[in-house]
């Protein structure tokens, strides 16, 4: 099944934002830019992603600012949205494998673009509990569950 994406990014990112989606397009995935100005707000981007993937529009999203912070901190304010700011492959990969998020946040001024690339593409490649023994994977389902019933209990 081809994932549907959303990738936007802030001012002081927009430069790993583009090479992002060049990345995108060669990768042959299934996304759009939401970015509406290489002038965006971390606000702007953070609120944009989260809102797109909340509503189920998209199964995947991937914010970019400065440090990655901002708009991982803004696209987490939305039910539903599990956003994870990482900084190496193996954070990436484990964000999906692990906590099952749904979006990615880099920092365009902490992360070269070959690791982004790489980090974008185990993050979009890589599946939930992927790789775990069947207790394993049933335990961090589990939690997985837990953390649905807190973030639902928070949006009501």
């Amino acid at each position: 099944m081809s994932k549907k994406i959303i990738i936007a990014g802030e001012e002081s990112a927009f430069h790993l934002k583009e090479k992002l989606v060049a990345f995108m397009k060669e990768k042959g995935y299934d996304f759009t830019d939401a970015t509406s100005s290489p002038t965006m707000t971390y606000i702007e981007v953070g609120a944009a992603v989260g809102k797109a993937v909340s509503s189920g529009e998209y199964d995947l999203g991937i914010v970019v600012c400065g440090s990655g912070m901002g708009v991982n901190l803004v696209a987490n304010r939305y039910a539903g949205v599990y956003c994870g700011l990482v900084e190496s492959y193996d954070t990436a990969k484990m964000a999906r494998t692990i906590t099952n998020c749904n979006v990615l946040a880099m920092g365009g001024n902490v992360v070269a673009y070959d690791l982004a690339c790489r980090m974008l593409e185990v993050f979009v490649e890589t599946e939930f509990t992927e790789g775990f023994e069947k207790e394993k994977a049933e335990t961090l389902q589990g939690y997985f569950e837990q953390m649905k019933e807190l973030d639902l209990s928070l949006h009501k």
